[in-house]
């Protein structure tokens, strides 16, 4: 797990899961500051996830991970708080997790 190697290394609490169906469970246990979620979790869609999560932790900052450039429909937009970039580089990943804790604060 790339994230979650590069994140503990800059200090970051990580929690990963590649099991979507206790994503609620989690959350609700480790109360994180920030949810990052890929946009295709196996048959999944990140948006139908983070609209889930909205409903149960409105004020949680999400940020959504895309290979691909995504379609800005207003679901997204009123869903997904940050954008960033699925690449081997996580420049724009940490960058948008330091912006969504920064708001946080």
């Amino acid at each position: 797990m790339l994230y979650e190697m590069e994140l503990s290394e800059l200090g970051y609490d990580v929690i990963c899961s590649e099991d979507v169906s206790r994503c609620l469970e989690m959350i609700t246990e480790a109360e994180p500051d920030v949810v990052v979620i890929d946009r295709k979790i196996g048959t999944i869609d990140g948006i139908d996830w983070f609209s889930i999560i909205r409903k149960h932790f409105p004020s949680l900052p999400l940020i959504l991970a895309a290979a691909y450039h995504l379609d800005g429909s207003n679901r997204q937009e009123e869903i997904v708080d940050f954008y960033a970039s699925k690449t081997a580089d996580l420049a724009d990943l940490k960058a948008k997790i330091s912006e969504a804790l920064n708001l946080r604060r």
